[in-house]
């Protein structure tokens, strides 16, 4: 009787071990997460940017210590790729609830008597290991014992396809290729979803040999799938020298993305399309330019109602320079891209209006610094003209004259207020801040003339889908925003500068050039009633460009990037949202005709020195739509608008009315004296 009370005590206290053990080892057993958690913690080792409408665009890697893709969902995965892993890892796994007793028994006797190397974990308990990579957690007798223990959670919790998505995520295959995302990608240049029997194999087998050589490799495929045989050896080498698929599209704002910390997928707000046609019309001048020293450009384009960016080049690619510096954010001198907000400020101060005339003539302007003469590119002077004739033909001392005239730093606070960031002191710069001098970026400047399309209000930009961008500030008053977009829009303004037929004309259009000085820098930013378009062409190593100003240089790539826009994305009406929230409708210009030539307000002098015969004014069109279109002079004479016809003037007020059919376009009255 005593050895059986002490039998029994013997196996109790046994038994109370052992169920002591267990809730030791139960209790330190890694938590099991939530599925779901595990998800959205997950970090690619890459940025993925797609455009707009979902297109992809670039693909820029962060992590350099491994290779990590998007998460892939269970039914994104090929079922080849389910079929040939549970084959190759866990024949059982649809059968058993985490722990597979009979390979775990014949591993443990074949470690044990026949010195083999088989496991006997199934896919479910090698995921814990991915989950809590400590590999103390898992060594020994007492690993394997926590093992079960954390694996029961585990299947309890979760569903077989949450398992299998899970592993299939986090599981290594070959080098540093984490997940079957990154490796279907690196070795075929595939996605999940379209792998093929032969290549599951493949990468099924790599699970449990990642640094197989390729005879070892092809073996270990043949054993599991013997009809496949014959083509492994050549897919292997296929595999092995596959090259990365790589693009350099949107390159530099993924740079710029990866430095703000975002990860994995990014939704722009770019147009793949478009993104594309730029870099082909970049790389085709920078071809025609390259003789005349011209390595870089970039181009930005910003939808004017919401700020979204519809494009961002920021280099040349191949013909670069310097491939990886970003040409938005690039710092380069303004020249002439600043004396629209100079003028909108005199306008705004009622200094003067666009009929305000303004001697062009030499002038020395004495300031703290010394005395400083302006002169004009071209060296010459032009006399008495008007605001809009200055501006528009970008001329040098009335710019002077007028930041002289408004003799405070009003002008200067102008450029702060529109967010330009990397302003010096006004006294840094004294009267030819009024030509330029200021260092800009890109995004500055186009972010600037945004403001002339939207009313004189400023507000910032965005390039993600779900970004949601504080309220628009009044910088100028509507009136002067409008009016100096008026004068850039109207060609005849910039006739004296650049003649009536530059690639600046452009109906429903205003733009601007400038080029810095010793031609380091060629600007040309403009804007429809949708868009805003700025571009820069230069080096970005600083060296001058040989006789390159911003009418040949920047100026054919904006023309051809707004025809662009105005054909695929035409609007009769757009939306500015104010300040205050308030939404404003305002018309479309007439698209694609338009007066060109003589000027509302213009008053002509007969010489009676001269045969009348032989004095005459042109009337010029803008008729990129080849209309049939006709003038009305004093609503009686009817001339047919095509090319220049040579009006013969006579004293008085002269009304001229172009028409499309009964729909009048436009009116200019014109004083002959």
């Amino acid at each position: 009787m005593r050895k059986k009370v002490i039998a029994g005590l013997i196996v109790g206290t046994g038994v109370l071990a052992l169920m002591a053990g267990l809730g030791y080892y139960a209790y330190t057993a890694p938590a099991v997460p939530d599925f779901s958690g595990l998800e959205k913690s997950y970090k690619s080792s890459d940025l993925f940017l797609v455009d707009r409408k979902g297109q992809p665009l670039q693909q820029w890697r962060q992590d350099m210590s491994k290779r990590s893709f998007l998460w892939v969902k269970y039914k994104d995965i090929s079922p080849e790729v389910i079929s040939a892993v549970l084959l190759s890892e866990d024949r059982n796994f649809l059968s058993h609830h985490g722990v597979d007793w009979k390979a775990l028994v014949a591993s443990a006797y074949q470690r044990s008597f026949k010195d083999s190397s088989r496991g006997g974990s199934t896919i479910s308990m090698q995921l814990l290991k991915l989950l809590h990579p400590r590999k103390h957690l898992w060594r020994g007798f007492s690993g394997k014992i926590r093992q079960i223990v954390a694996v029961s959670f585990l299947e309890s919790r979760w569903s077989k396809e949450q398992i299998l998505e899970a592993y299939l995520n986090l599981v290594g295959f070959r080098g540093e290729s984490r997940g079957i995302s990154a490796a279907v990608w690196n070795m075929y240049g595939q996605t999940p979803r379209n792998v093929s029997r032969l290549d599951a194999t493949l990468l099924a087998v790599l699970i449990r040999s990642p640094n197989a050589d390729a005879k070892q490799w092809a073996q270990r495929a043949c054993w599991q799938a013997p009809d496949l045989c014959a083509a492994f050896e050549s897919r292997i080498r296929h595999a092995n020298n596959l090259k990365m698929n790589t693009t350099n599209e949107a390159l530099h704002l993924a740079q710029r993305i990866s430095r703000e910390g975002h990860r994995g997928l990014v939704q722009t707000t770019l147009d793949r399309e478009l993104q594309n046609y730029i870099q082909e019309q970049i790389t085709g001048q920078i071809r025609k330019l390259k003789e005349q020293n011209v390595s870089d450009a970039a181009v930005l384009v910003i939808e004017n109602a919401t700020g979204e960016v519809w494009a961002y080049v920021g280099g040349s690619g191949d013909l670069s320079s310097a491939p990886y510096v970003d040409g938005v954010q690039a710092l380069r001198q303004a020249g002439s891209t600043l004396k629209p907000f100079l003028y909108a400020t005199a306008f705004e101060k009622k200094l003067l209006n666009a009929e305000s005339w303004i001697e062009d003539s030499a002038v020395d302007i004495v300031f703290d610094r010394g005395v400083y003469k302006p002169q004009n590119h071209d060296r010459q002077f032009y006399g008495w003209v008007m605001a809009k004739t200055a501006l528009g033909s970008s001329l040098n001392v009335p710019a002077v004259k007028v930041f002289k005239l408004l003799n405070d730093d009003s002008f200067w606070s102008k450029l702060k207020n529109l967010n330009f960031k990397n302003l010096e002191d006004p006294e840094h710069y004294g009267p030819a801040l009024a030509l330029g001098v200021a260092d800009v970026t890109l995004e500055d400047l186009t972010l600037a003339y945004r403001s002339l399309a939207r009313e004189g209000y400023f507000g910032p930009m965005k390039w993600q889908t779900d970004e949601v961008l504080p309220p628009a500030q009044p910088v100028f008053t509507p009136e002067s925003a409008r009016e100096v977009r008026k004068i850039l829009s109207e060609n005849q303004n910039r006739a004296l500068g650049f003649g009536l037929d530059s690639a600046l004309a452009l109906a429903g259009a205003a733009v601007k050039t400038g080029t810095s000085k010793d031609m380091r820098d060629n600007w040309c930013v403009g804007m429809n009633d949708r868009f805003t378009v700025g571009v820069w062409v230069g080096n970005f190593g600083g060296e001058p460009m040989w006789n390159v100003m911003g009418v040949t240089g920047a100026a054919p790539i904006w023309k051809k990037t707004m025809m662009w826009l105005q054909e695929h994305y035409p609007s009769q009406e757009v939306k500015l949202v104010e300040g205050d929230g308030k939404e404003v409708s305002k018309p479309q210009a007439y698209p694609g005709a338009r007066i060109l030539y003589p000027q509302d307000g213009m008053i002509l002098a007969l010489d009676p020195a001269i045969p009348a015969a032989h004095q005459k004014m042109p009337l010029l069109v803008e008729n990129t739509l080849h209309r049939d279109l006709y003038w009305r002079i004093n609503e009686t004479e009817k001339i047919k608008a095509t090319g220049s016809y040579l009006w013969s003037p006579s004293l008085g007020r002269h009304r001229f009315s172009l028409y499309d059919g009964d729909n009048k376009l436009g009116e200019v009255s014109v004083l002959v004296k």
